[in-house]
């Protein structure tokens, strides 16, 4: 059993979790009393303005969000950052094995939604862009061997932080971004226009693509889905509630370029993209509002869909 020492306490590292991260080591343990669970996660490259955004994290207490209990820069010079452990299962691990997907109300994702939009409006009343909204990001608490199908997803937890970014941010660093959920201002690399919208676009499709059962826009290419993710416009599916479909598609709005941005100035791909900002809620608290008047009245599908969804 390894100690670390940390500056706000000491961790004793039980295992490894799920082997090598996509940005370095992480293991599970436990504080040096034994009294809490953590993960800690070893981040080899990471740009300037990670660690005091991680510290900021510390002090973002808001019961979506998942704890940052300690961070710092070791002698390896590899930041090293503390979270509560969160038992429970991801969403796109409910998505993804239809035996249980086929068991959640769709009420059920609105509730998660609304948790997120918590958790996202206290990480950027701090000046935080989390940049990697996605369901395998979002997690429900529960118990070992419970079933997640039975829990309150209104308890969901928005975890993983290390692309998160200042805002504004004039970074040239290129960022990376995530096929499907991925707003157009990520995917053209304009981090100076990335922004609490564009949280809430990625949180959008999240959504959509749970309740609906597939994303607004799929395909085997990554080159083909990620210009479908930059240009082709959310659609209604038949069977969406209209008011759910009214907030998800102004979180997901986007403004129609005339060509190929390729084609175009810098200058007018800039005015574009921010049109299509200018579009869509511009924070948490606006689009919460929206999705908790749709849970109120939301009507779920029937059974026989949910088994031939869209």
């Amino acid at each position: 059993m390894e100690q670390i020492i940390g500056t706000r306490g000491t961790y004793l590292i039980t295992g490894k979790q799920g082997g090598k991260g996509k940005f370095g080591g992480i293991w599970t343990g436990t504080t040096a009393d034994g009294a809490h669970r953590v993960s800690v996660k070893r981040i080899e490259k990471y740009g300037e303005a990670l660690p005091s955004l991680m510290q900021q994290l510390v002090d973002v207490v808001q019961p979506n969000v998942a704890p940052t209990i300690d961070t710092w820069i070791g002698t390896d010079g590899c930041l090293y950052v503390v979270r509560k452990y969160i038992v429970g299962t991801d969403l796109k691990t409910v998505f993804t094995q239809k035996n249980i997907y086929r068991k959640v109300d769709e009420m059920k994702f609105v509730e998660a939604g609304i948790a997120v939009l918590n958790a996202l409006e206290a990480i950027h009343n701090a000046g935080i862009i989390h940049r990697d909204v996605k369901p395998s990001n979002i997690i429900i608490p529960h118990a070992e061997n419970d079933d997640v199908t039975q829990q309150d997803f209104s308890k969901a937890v928005l975890i993983d932080f290390e692309q998160c970014s200042a805002f504004p941010n004039n970074s040239d660093v290129r960022s990376s971004f995530a096929l499907i959920f991925s707003p157009p201002e990520m995917l053209m690399k304009r981090n100076r226009l990335v922004c609490p919208a564009s949280d809430l676009f990625a949180l959008s499709i999240s959504l959509f693509q749970l309740i609906m059962g597939k994303a607004p826009y799929t395909d085997c290419n990554p080159e083909i889905l990620v210009n479908l993710q930059l240009t082709y416009p959310m659609k209604q599916p038949s069977r969406m509630d209209d008011k759910l479909f009214a907030v998800l598609s102004k979180a997901a709005a986007k403004a129609s370029f005339p060509k190929p941005p390729r084609q175009l100035s810098p200058d007018v791909v800039e005015q574009i993209l921010q049109q299509g900002i200018s579009m869509r809620y511009q924070s948490a608290a606006d689009m919460r509002t929206d999705l908790v008047q749709v849970s109120q009245t939301f009507k779920p599908v029937s059974w026989l869909s949910k088994i031939f969804r869209e």
